[in-house]
């Protein structure tokens, strides 16, 4: 084979070499693509990663929940009742740079921080007041020595007291050198303090009272969340694949009580009964006659014991179901006029000696019937007098065949159920109407003085609402309207819950009943008061407990006759134009006093009257002139030795006419001179005094 051929050859295996290489390899690597693919379609049907594995490359992520701000509580005029507002707590980390200043050996800066903590101490104790400079800086160093890193400074501070103290020495420094630590939280805030607290009331836990109870729904708002994550540096932003819910902040209610008018009855009350540890508690109810709207409700009472404080416990308005006495003797007088058993208040009943058969006898007709000698009543002077005798009388005699006449009109007031109100709890009533266990053959005449009819406070104001609003019988309500920034959401308006308890005559004729009341009857403690009241004063016996009564067979007295007593005035101002219907009830302790209506629920309406007069500038009169005014001398004569005559000067000047003679002077009165001892002309010398009357 020659050498070309042989080149030839040797090309041509080369060649086919490398082609079998080349396939095996392409092979290879088909294989390889195909193992490839089927473990990527086998990974993507079936394998899942180790969520622990998965943790360690995607960032954590944490649900952040927005609180509302809780909605605020008004009164009638905007004034806030509650509200909510960021309050602060100061803590301070006692150990911050102890380390890298013993690390670095410099005791240097380790005494300079402790000497800005003596001057921080007496800063905290000039601010706060609570504590000594010495003891604020010893609860610091101490803390420092132990290692404290959460030292309380201060509770509940209010942002600008927050930022005053930020710049104090060492906590200007910020956290990481001084140390400073704030945690912000949201409070609820009364700004009255106590005034209405138990109408406002309180949500704590599942502690739940007042309006705050009531209305939650609206004041709470709706709480908002949304999902962040941490980034590189330690700092969270929002998670912008994740779903987010604003927050809502709560409504505002606006109630219709007035401030002025609740501090005036608060503090009315308190006057009549603080000093009296007899006295248990004390009610306070001022309603509108037109709409039911109340600008005032009351309820002070003391614990167990008489020593305790006056305080808003307990709402004895709606909560307190009891006999009320003799203020339900307008509930008869109303019923027999309206249906014309009596068609005037001089209409006259036999006296009998105050007996009426199975009842006992009323005393009091004895001794009117000793004092004017006559054989026969008044319904007007029985009233007035508020006897039980009367009022059995009437019962017996107009219902006593149909005794369900009288408990229809008892249920056509209101006075047998318990109406919605603004606020939950209000306390049911008890009537011992015909066919129920409670009725007995005495029943409907105790019922016509008082008793065997147990109903709450606010249902006897609302009942004598409807007689000061000429028988149109309002709701009482606490609640105008709920807004938002200012804007009304929804308004509540004024509503009847009986349109006609009885005619326009009829709520005339027994206004004019309630007016001898307090013009010559029992309430005659109002009489002067500076708009005219008609009213009624009861008083009632409460009946007892079985551990007040110690195994006593009378309910309203212990072995010991001690009794637990109430006394009410409730009555309307002005009386023949009413605009306000008040009510003011005192309960007593267990004892063997008695307390009257007629005293301190009277005086305490009396001073609310009085001050609501002079707050209410509709009420004002013109002056007209009803005295002449003192001439007044425009130059005083002055003779050495002689009292000058100062008749007609004003205070200044006469003073000034003495002391210019060497004279002392005494005076009493305001104006201007009117008389004056020693007479003019008297002989006088210096040092004496001379003394002055003015009008």
């Amino acid at each position: 084979m020659s050498r070309k051929e042989s080149e030839i050859k040797d090309t041509i295996v080369g060649r086919d070499r490398i082609h079998v290489v080349m396939f095996f390899l392409s092979l290879v690597f088909l294989l390889l693509g195909g193992a490839i693919l089927v473990r990527i379609v086998q990974i993507q049907a079936t394998y899942s990663v180790d969520e622990r594995v998965i943790s360690l490359f995607r960032p954590s992520v944490q649900k952040h929940v927005d609180h509302p701000v809780r909605g605020k509580i008004l009164a009638t005029d905007g004034r806030p009742l509650a509200i909510s507002a960021p309050l602060y707590d100061i803590y301070m980390d006692c150990t911050v740079r102890k380390q890298d200043y013993i690390d670095l050996g410099k005791d240097s800066l380790e005494a300079a921080w402790r000497a800005k903590a003596r001057e921080l101490a007496a800063c905290l104790s000039a601010e706060f007041r609570d504590k000594s400079a010495d003891a604020y800086a010893k609860a610091i160093l101490e803390g420092r020595d132990k290692g404290a890193k959460y030292l309380r400074i201060q509770r509940n501070i209010d942002l600008s007291t927050l930022n005053k103290v930020k710049s104090f020495p060492l906590f200007r420094e910020g956290p990481y050198t001084g140390g400073f630590i704030v945690q912000q939280h949201e409070e609820r805030i009364y700004p009255y303090d106590s005034l209405a607290r138990r109408v406002i009331g309180y949500v704590k836990e599942q502690n739940r009272i007042g309006l705050e109870s009531s209305f939650d729904s609206e004041l709470h708002g709706h709480e908002g969340y949304e999902w962040r994550r941490v980034t590189d540096n330690k700092r969270w932003v929002r998670d912008l694949d994740s779903a987010q819910v604003k927050v809502q902040d709560g409504n505002d209610i606006r109630t219709t009580l007035n401030v002025d008018f609740q501090d005036i009855a608060d503090r009315a009350l308190r006057t009549q009964i603080n000093e009296d540890e007899g006295i248990r508690a004390g009610i306070c109810i001022i309603m509108e006659a037109k709409t039911g709207a109340i600008r005032a409700m009351v309820n002070l009472s003391r614990g167990e014991t008489p020593a305790t404080t006056l305080w808003e416990r307990e709402n004895l308005c709606l909560r307190e179901v009891g006999e009320q006495g003799s203020v339900m003797k307008t509930v008869t007088l109303l019923s027999v006029v309206e249906d014309g058993y009596v068609r005037s208040l001089e209409q006259t009943i036999p006296t009998k000696d105050g007996k009426v058969s199975n009842y006992k006898q009323d005393v009091h007709i004895l001794d009117y019937q000793r004092e004017t000698g006559r054989r026969d009543i008044s319904v007007m002077h029985g009233f007035e007098i508020s006897s039980n005798y009367v009022f059995t009388y009437l019962a017996e005699n107009f219902y006593g065949n149909r005794p369900q006449e009288l408990f229809d009109h008892i249920y056509s007031y209101r006075l047998g159920e318990a109406f919605d109100f603004d606020i939950n709890g209000l306390g049911k009533p008890v009537v011992n109407r015909p066919d129920t266990p409670g009725w007995s053959k005495t029943t409907l005449g105790t019922t016509a003085y008082g008793y065997g009819l147990s109903v709450t406070p606010l249902h006897v104001a609302t009942f004598y609402n409807g007689i000061a609003n000429k028988g149109c019988m309002m709701k009482p309500y606490l609640v105008e309207s709920v807004e938002k920034d200012g804007k009304v959401l929804k308004r509540f308006e004024p509503s009847a819950l009986n349109s006609s308890i009885c005619s326009p005559a009829t709520a005339d004729t027994v206004t004019r009943a309630l007016r001898a009341v307090v013009h010559s009857g029992t309430g005659t403690r109002l009489k002067n008061a500076k708009l005219p009241v008609a009213g009624k004063t009861g008083t009632a016996q409460v009946v007892l407990t079985p551990a007040e009564r110690k195994g006593s067979a009378d309910p309203y007295h212990d072995p010991m006759g001690r009794k637990k007593n109430q006394g009410t005035f409730v009555g309307f101002f002005p009386a023949d134009n009413p605009k306000y219907t008040i009510l003011v009830t005192v309960y007593s302790y267990l004892s063997g006093r008695n307390f009257y209506g007629g005293t301190l629920p009277a005086l305490a309406v009396r001073e609310i009257v009085d001050k609501l007069y002079a707050l209410d500038g509709a009420w004002d009169q013109e002056l007209k002139p009803s005295a002449s005014v003192p001439h007044m001398a425009g130059k005083v004569t002055v003779v050495d030795g002689q009292v000058p005559d100062l008749k007609g000067l004003g205070l200044k000047d006469a003073l000034f006419a003495l002391e210019e003679m060497g004279l002392r002077c005494q005076y009493s009165g305001t104006g201007h001179v009117v008389s004056q001892s020693p007479a003019p002309g008297t002989a006088c010398k210096s040092g004496q005094s001379v003394k002055l009357t003015l009008k």
